[in-house]
C-alpha cells in the first residue's frame, strides 16, 4: 500500500514538473527574422507589450546584441526590411532600411502616413552613426466654413516631414528637403559623419513680391 501511494505521488509531481515546464515555454518571446547578411542579422521581438528591433552580430562564438529600436505600438510591422553593408575610409559599416505605414480615421479626418527609417551602424562599436526619418503623410479632412459648422468643405493636402535620405557609392550620404541639400563624410579622426565643406545648400523661402 505504501509503495502505491509513493508511486501516485511521483506521478503527480512529475505531471505537476511537466505543466510548469509547458506553461514556461509559452512565455518565450516571439521573434521574427527581418534580414540577414554576412553575421548580422535583424530580428523583431516581441516582449509583453513592446516590440523591438535587435541585431544579431556573431563573432565566432561570441554574439553581439544591438537594439535598434523599442516601440510599445503592438501593430509595428516594419516593410522591406534591408541590410546593406558597405565601405568608407577602409571602414565596413551597415545601413538599416524599413518602411512602416499609419491610418488615422476620425469623422473629420483622414490620414495616411508613410513612414521611413533609416540608420547607419558601426556593428564592431556598436555605435549608432546616423538615424533618420521621413514622414510622408496624405490628409483629407472636412473644414467647417462658419462657426455653427453649417457649410463645409473638403480639403486635400500631402505633408512632408524630415530628410530624405540618400546613401552614395563612397559611403557618403545626402540629406535632402526643400529648403537644404547636405552631403556628409565619415572624418576619421571624429569617428562622426560631418557635413561636406562647400556642399551645404539653402533654398531660400521668401516669395517675391508682385
Amino acid at each position: 500500500m505504501k509503495k502505491i501511494f509513493l508511486i501516485a505521488i511521483l506521478l503527480i509531481s512529475a505531471i505537476s514538473f511537466s505543466q510548469k515546464k509547458k506553461t514556461t515555454s509559452k512565455k518565450s518571446n516571439n521573434k521574427t527574422v527581418l534580414a540577414k547578411v554576412d553575421n548580422v542579422t535583424a530580428e523583431m521581438i516581441s516582449i509583453k507589450n513592446q516590440k523591438q528591433i535587435v541585431l544579431f552580430v556573431s563573432n565566432g562564438s561570441v554574439q553581439d546584441t544591438i537594439k535598434v529600436k523599442t516601440t510599445d505600438n503592438s501593430n509595428f510591422s516594419p516593410l522591406n526590411f534591408k541590410i546593406t553593408p558597405f565601405t568608407t575610409n577602409n571602414l565596413k559599416f551597415y545601413y538599416l532600411h524599413w518602411e512602416e505605414n499609419n491610418s488615422t480615421n476620425t469623422k473629420l479626418k483622414k490620414e495616411d502616413q508613410s513612414i521611413i527609417e533609416s540608420q547607419i551602424w558601426n556593428v564592431e562599436k556598436k555605435e549608432l552613426l546616423l538615424g533618420n526619418i521621413q514622414k510622408n503623410s496624405h490628409i483629407v479632412e472636412t473644414v467647417f466654413l462658419d462657426k455653427n459648422k453649417t457649410a463645409s468643405e473638403t480639403q486635400e493636402r500631402n505633408r512632408k516631414e524630415g530628410f530624405e535620405f540618400n546613401l552614395l557609392p563612397n559611403g557618403d550620404f545626402t540629406l535632402k528637403n526643400k529648403t537644404q541639400n547636405d552631403t556628409y563624410v565619415y572624418n576619421t579622426t571624429t569617428n562622426k559623419y560631418e557635413i561636406k565643406r562647400g556642399t551645404s545648400t539653402k533654398t531660400s523661402t521668401t516669395r517675391k513680391k508682385r
